[in-house]
């Protein structure tokens, strides 16, 4: 005979419902941790996209300029042997003038790469850049004439700037502690005519 009620079993399965799981208990260290590492990287992204901005948009007329600046920065490679090459690019060798290598780096300026190595001699720092490409603008009017070639001189951010193009680079020295006459002298060095090599490395100092 039916019963009129509900059934035990059937009232059984009605109210046997799954339990609400437990939320997942997070330990606020590794979170903490991990949105700290996740900003910085972030942030590196940023750094590198507005450095790359800032040097993939410098047009030929202003690279000169960005180079001397880049003279400012650290030296983020040891000093190349003589006849090494730094990014591709050979190393001007001022050993020979009494100058003191004290390392190197290699930076995008625009369309060119541009390797850099620094000199010290009594105490005064030294940048000299080798650009590659095509000629760019150099500021400033020409100074000497060292073996036919034209050195320009300008001032950037208080750096007494010399540029030049030889070999295929154009070459890029500045420095706002070395006197300008040694400056000059370095340029007449490293641009000697085949009858008077030996005066212009006499006049490196």
């Amino acid at each position: 005979m039916a019963s009129d009620g509900t059934t035990p079993a059937l009232e059984a399965e009605q109210t046997d419902v799954d339990p609400v799981p437990e939320r997942v208990q997070r330990d606020p260290r590794r979170t903490r941790i991990g949105r700290i590492l996740g900003a910085i990287v972030i942030v590196v992204a940023i750094a590198a996209a507005v450095a790359f901005a800032l040097t993939s948009g410098v047009p030929d007329s202003q690279v000169v300029g960005h180079v001397a600046a880049v003279h400012d920065l650290p030296a983020t490679r040891p000093s190349p042997s003589p006849g090494q090459l730094v990014g591709g690019l050979p190393a001007p060798n001022l050993q020979r003038y009494r100058w003191t290598p004290r390392g190197a780096r290699v930076d995008v300026v625009g369309t060119h790469t541009v390797a850099t190595s620094f000199f010290s001699r009594g105490g005064r720092l030294l940048g000299i850049s080798l650009v590659s490409g095509g000629p760019v603008a150099e500021p400033g009017p020409v100074v000497i004439r060292p073996g036919g070639v034209p050195v320009h001189q300008t001032t950037v951010g208080g750096r007494t700037v010399l540029s030049w193009r030889r070999g295929g680079y154009t070459f890029v020295m500045s420095s706002a502690v070395v006197p300008t006459l040694w400056m000059r002298g370095l340029a007449a060095a490293l641009n000697p005519s085949t009858t008077a090599q030996a005066h212009a490395s006499g006049a490196a100092g």
